[in-house]
């Protein structure tokens, strides 16, 4: 059975450092390194990647914008959700969050679509072969065991982890580019409702992302049918929340080794 060893490169610090091992050949190199655009990367996240597509070859691939949902509201009874995970008040008076696809419509799915139709030419609806195990590689480090998941649920899809297999940290990961010159930021959507305080003053220190985020979270205010909806888990609108505050942990961690790292 032939083996397609692909590397799902978020351009964060895991990524960028398993992307950095095959291009010096201290790793099996990957046969093709494919990034998922969103549409609403962070500018260091896009100025990064540029650098990486000036030393090996990296296929972008996108969905659209991340955002498009926002400009048609949930109707009552309607089984499709906003894409991103939403926080809203539920009826407990506490904050929750909406179910999250953008990982899955935005990173997983069009990187598998385009390895079906674009490397392996398979036209719509044909099976994959039964001789050709795909192994998709994710940066998720030894600190990070809890996003590991490597039952991709195909039998002909299976989930690596060679950060943890070389038994590297994020710290790890970190020292190894800083020797090299590199610190990529933590490779997340601009407007993700999963980033701490902290992270949202980092977005802050951007004047055109913030305003960017700002606009964007007062447009999806009525996205849900029975409540309001906000990209700050205080259920307050992004201009008022407290970031300086009490600081809160981040949940960039949810994404599963594709989006945040």
């Amino acid at each position: 059975m032939r083996t397609l060893r692909i590397l799902s490169l978020g351009a964060g610090v895991q990524s960028t450092t398993l992307a950095l091992m095959h291009h010096e050949g201290t790793i099996e190199p990957f046969d093709h390194i494919i990034f998922a655009d969103t549409g609403w990367e962070p500018q260091a996240v896009y100025d990064h990647l540029e650098v990486l597509e000036g030393m090996m070859e990296i296929v972008t691939v996108s969905a659209g914008d991340v955002r498009d949902f926002a400009s048609t509201n949930r109707v009552r009874g309607q089984t499709r959700f906003a894409k991103m995970p939403l926080w809203f008040r539920g009826k407990n008076n506490r904050m929750n969050l909406l179910r999250r696809q953008c990982t899955r419509e935005y990173k997983i799915d069009p990187i598998e679509r385009y390895i079906k139709r674009e490397i392996m030419g398979l036209a719509p609806r044909k099976w994959w072969p039964k001789d050709v195990l795909l192994e998709v590689n994710l940066g998720i480090s030894t600190d990070e065991l809890g996003r590991v998941a490597q039952d991709s649920r195909k039998k002909w899809k299976v989930n690596c982890f060679p950060l943890i297999e070389l038994r590297m940290s994020r710290d790890d990961c970190r020292t190894y580019l800083a020797s090299r010159g590199y610190d990529p930021i933590r490779s997340a959507c601009v407007g993700c409702p999963f980033r701490s305080n902290e992270e949202w003053i980092s977005v802050r220190e951007s004047d055109d992302e913030w305003d960017d985020a700002v606009a964007f979270d007062l447009s999806i205010r009525h996205i849900l049918p029975d409540a309001e909806s906000y990209l700050h888990r205080s259920g307050l609108p992004l201009s008022e929340a407290d970031l300086d505050g009490v600081n809160n942990s981040s949940l960039l961690h949810e994404c599963s080794g594709v989006c945040a790292n």
